[in-house]
Formats: structure tokens, C-alpha cells, sequence
């Protein structure tokens, strides 16, 4: 259940924007789900508003199953197919899923995945705080102990700091064989190169081609999540069918239909199209705390990997908003933006120092950052591209993660720890409220244009809502909580309250003025 502290603090985030006591849906402006009337997934006089790959008619007519006709045999690739082929196999055999050659991925036939419990790719090293090797996961069918994988991909690192162990955690992932192994409306997917890293259920509207006449049985992948998560049948009201409709950004699934995807994990500093970090080093200069909550022993290794990632994503932040200042200044914002730009970067080297004191006082000793690759500088003077990658990375994703952090703190049981969570939550919030800001003044003063937002405003509600899912479905570690991290279903369902309650019905008023 979520704190009372994080329902209180939604509605004042916005504050700063001087409309948030009317952002609710207006007259004119949203439909009851809180989405834009110009959505074409919905409409008023009967027709099928598509949600999460079923329908509903809002005439009172029974729901149906897909969104793709009702007639009419599947449609097939336009050119030259390619088999995904199942991994961990000697000779590889197909997986049932095949790439046309324009890039779509769909499933043509149901197939046994040959190596549901892939081989652990723990190593011997690693934490005893999680399983050790795939014989220590036995509470399910087919399960197999994979180290970590944290923040949309960035694994836990295995660098040994100095305290004598590794910062590698392992965890169990249960696979399967076929889909009679997987819950009703979910099918199997197979491990294997481009499908994921274990076999999986995944959730599924379809389960192969012939349930789509006249389409396909689509898969996709998402941000922050392990290979292809979602089955669909494609539909002609879809806004991508692969990457290439989508200028190298992921062609997603969300609310009934694929769509291109811009959101990002956090705030990330870009290099060559790519999230960057430093590494972890042994240093001490980076520590801003002097003494950290204790924690049972078997529970310092997650702090540890936990902590470690945090203060790296927080110092490569630095980098991004210095990128976002020079932005500012090549589309001439105000000062007051730029100013406060300034203001947040300096904010992102405190919460380094102090993510890097937590991890450094984990593990024992000095953990910092090495040297970050920063490429060549790119300043973008298209307010347009600037406008789509602040409402990815601020009015969405920072927005959730002070919303997140908030619930941190609220959770936490040492009381100094819950107010230094606080503190940053506030920072944070601050911080997605400069991305709006940014956003209303470009709108309204730089001559954005309001398409292009609302776009971006879709593709990055659509990343965040596959984030949501793929969290839902993970294992939680309600142990963690008390020591102010919040673990996957509690993210899940932090994120999910900020998205209905705030971030859609913002996004919506602020493309509407």
C-alpha cells in the first residue's frame, strides 16, 4: 500500500505552474480515462476505446478480444523474413518469432522453448545475499539464478571497491516451456539473442498470427526491461510497426496499439544516442555523510549495488544538465530558467556525494566516480528536440522519481535517513517542475510545436506504462523498503498513481492552453 505521503504531495508538484488546481480533465480537452479528446484510440458514440490490448465500447456493448478485424487470413512480411532464433541451443532452432525485413517482430507459431531454466550466469563471487546458483531456486518450475539487472539495464556492478567481495546480486527468474506454463493471457517467450535473457511469460493479446486476420501477432520490447515483453495484433490505428518508423527510438506497445517510444530511465546523459555512466572506483573524496542506518549483513550487499547505481546515475546528471544549460542558452530562454537549470545541476552533485557516502558506507570503504565519457558536445538549438527529450526526461521521468523518492522516504525506518530522502525528493521535484516550466515557455514563447509535444507526451506516457508492467510482474523485496528503497511492485505502484493522478492530466492541460 502507498504512504500517505506520497497521496498528499501530488498535487503540489505543479504548483510553480500556476494551473494545478484545474488539472484535472477540462471540458474539451480530455476524455474520462484523462487522455486528449484527439486521441484516435477513443471516441463518444459507440465506437472501441482500445486499453492494454483488449476493447471496450462505450455503448455498453460487450468487449472483444482484439483490435484487429474479424476476417480474413494474417498478413505477412512485405519482403524477407529472418527467424529469431532460441539461445543456449546447439544447433540454435527457431524461437516461432520472425523479423520482416522492414523490422517487425511477430510471432508466426507456437514453439517449445528447449531451455526454459537458462544456465545461471551468476558468478562465483558474487553476493551471498542472493541465490548462489540456479539449485538455490526451487520455489518454481524452471528456475535459474541471473544476477541483477538494475535501472533499465545498467547491471549491478562487479568492480571489488576494497571491502573484499563483489557487488554483483544474483536473484532467481523463473522461465518456461510452453504456453500451457504461463497464465491465461500470457504466452512463452524463449530466451535467446533479441528475445530476452531467460524464457519468460510475457503478457500477450494474441498468441500467434492466425489470431490476427488481416494483421500480425506483434511483439515488442520497452525501456527498462528485458527484451521483447508484450505481444498484440498489430492494427491499422497503430502509430509504428518497428524502430525504423521511429527515427531509432523503440516501437512500443501501449493502450491497445504500438506507438513510438521516447521515454528513458531517469535523466540520462546521452553519448552517441546512448546513456552513459563512470565507472565505480576506489576513492573517498565523493562521500558527503559520515555515518549510514545499520543494516543486517545479508542486507549491506543490496544497499551496496543499490546505492552504487544511484550516485552513478546521479553524477552522469551532472553532465546532462550542464548539456540542458547550454540548450537553454541556444534557444534564448529567460534567465529565471537558466538560472534555475544552473541551480539543479549543482543539486546533482550533492545527491552523488551522498549516494556514493551510503554506498561507500556499505561496503567499508571509499566508493566514487571515474572519468565519464562525454563525446562530442552537441548543443541542439531545435527547441522541438529539446521540447521532446525535457518532457522524456523531466515531466515524465522526473517527475515519477521525485514522486518515488517521496514513498522512500515515507518507508524509511531511521528517521535521519527518511529526512535526507526528503530533501532530495524535494530537489527532484524542483526539477521536474523546471522540464515543465521549460515546456510551458516553449509552447507558449518559442514557438514549439504543439504536435510534436503531444507526440512526445505519447511516447514517453507509452515507456513509462511498458516500465509499469514489466515491474508489476517482478519479484519484490519488501526487506529493502525499511532502509528507504523502494523495490519493483512498490515502484510499479508508485509510478501507476503518478501517471493517472498527475502526469496525464498535466500533460493534456498543458498541450490544451
Amino acid at each position: 500500500m502507498l504512504s500517505l505521503r506520497s497521496r498528499l504531495d501530488l498535487a503540489p508538484l505543479f504548483a510553480a505552474l500556476g494551473w494545478i488546481a484545474a488539472c484535472g480533465p477540462s471540458k474539451g480537452e480530455t476524455d474520462s480515462t484523462g487522455e486528449p479528446t484527439t486521441d484516435t484510440s477513443a471516441s463518444t458514440s459507440g465506437t472501441t476505446a482500445t486499453t492494454s490490448g483488449t476493447t471496450a465500447t462505450t455503448n455498453g456493448t460487450a468487449p472483444t478480444s482484439s483490435t484487429a478485424p474479424t476476417t480474413g487470413d494474417p498478413a505477412a512480411c512485405a519482403g524477407e523474413l529472418a527467424e529469431l532464433m532460441q539461445g543456449h541451443v546447439d544447433p540454435p532452432v527457431p524461437s516461432g518469432l520472425v523479423r520482416c525485413d522492414d523490422g517487425v517482430i511477430h510471432r508466426v507459431e507456437k514453439r517449445e522453448c528447449l531451455v526454459p531454466a537458462v544456465p545461471s550466469n551468476c558468478p562465483a563471487d558474487a553476493s551471498p545475499d542472493g541465490c548462489l546458483s540456479s539449485d538455490d531456486c526451487t520455489e518454481k518450475p524452471f528456475g535459474s539464478c541471473q544476477r541483477i539487472i538494475e535501472f533499465g539495464g545498467v547491471a549491478a556492478t562487479d568492480t571489488d571497491t576494497g571491502g573484499g567481495g563483489s557487488d554483483v546480486l544474483c536473484t532467481c527468474e523463473y522461465g518456461c516451456s510452453t504456453d500451457a506454463d504461463c497464465p491465461e493471457g500470457q504466452i512463452c517467450r524463449c530466451a535467446g539473442p533479441e528475445l530476452g535473457n531467460t524464457a519468460r511469460c510475457i503478457p500477450a493479446g494474441c498468441t500467434v498470427d492466425s489470431d490476427c486476420p488481416g494483421e500480425m501477432c506483434g511483439v515488442a520490447g520497452a525501456v527498462c526491461s528485458d527484451g521483447l515483453i508484450e505481444a498484440l495484433c498489430t492494427s491499422p490505428m497503430d502509430g509504428c510497426d518497428s524502430e525504423t518508423d521511429c527515427n531509432g527510438d523503440m516501437c512500443v506497445i501501449e493502450e491497445g496499439k504500438f506507438t513510438c517510444n521516447t521515454w528513458a530511465c531517469g535523466r540520462p546523459f546521452i553519448v552517441d544516442a546512448a546513456p552513459v555512466t563512470a565507472p565505480a572506483v576506489a576513492r573517498d573524496d565523493w562521500r558527503a555523510l559520515v555515518a549510514a542506518p545499520a543494516a543486517a549483513p545479508a542486507l549491506r550487499a543490496r544497499l551496496r549495488a543499490h546505492w552504487t547505481a544511484i550516485a552513478l546515475a546521479e553524477h552522469a546528471s551532472v553532465a546532462s544538465f550542464a548539456g540542458f544549460v547550454l540548450q537553454l542558452l541556444a534557444v534564448g530562454a529567460p534567465p529565471a530558467l537558466v538560472s534555475d537549470a544552473q541551480r539543479a545541476l549543482a543539486d546533482e552533485v550533492e545527491h552523488a556525494r551522498i549516494a556514493f557516502a551510503l554506498a561507500s558506507l556499505y561496503e567499508g570503504t571509499g566508493v566514487g566516480p571515474g572519468t565519464l565519457p562525454i563525446g562530442a558536445p552537441a548543443i541542439a538549438g531545435d527547441v522541438d528536440a529539446i521540447v521532446a527529450a525535457v518532457i522524456a526526461e523531466a515531466c515524465v521521468a522526473e517527475t515519477l522519481a521525485g514522486l518515488e523518492l517521496r514513498e522512500a522516504a515515507a518507508q524509511a525506518e531511521d528517521p535521519a535517513l527518511a529526512r535526507l530522502l526528503a530533501r532530495i525528493a524535494a530537489d527532484e521535484q524542483r526539477h521536474a517542475e523546471l522540464g515543465w516550466r521549460f515546456v510551458q515557455w516553449a509552447l507558449g514563447e518559442a514557438g514549439a510545436d504543439r504536435r510534436r509535444a503531444e507526440a512526445a507526451f505519447a511516447a514517453a506516457l507509452a515507456g513509462a506504462e511498458a516500465a509499469v508492467r514489466d515491474m508489476s510482474d517482478r519479484p519484490g523485496d519488501p526487506e529493502l523498503r525499511g532502509h528507504g528503497v523502494v523495490d519493483d511492485p512498490l515502484r510499479a505502484a508508485v509510478w501507476r498513481r503518478g501517471l493517472d493522478g498527475l502526469v496525464r492530466p498535466a500533460a493534456a492541460k498543458l498541450c490544451a492552453a
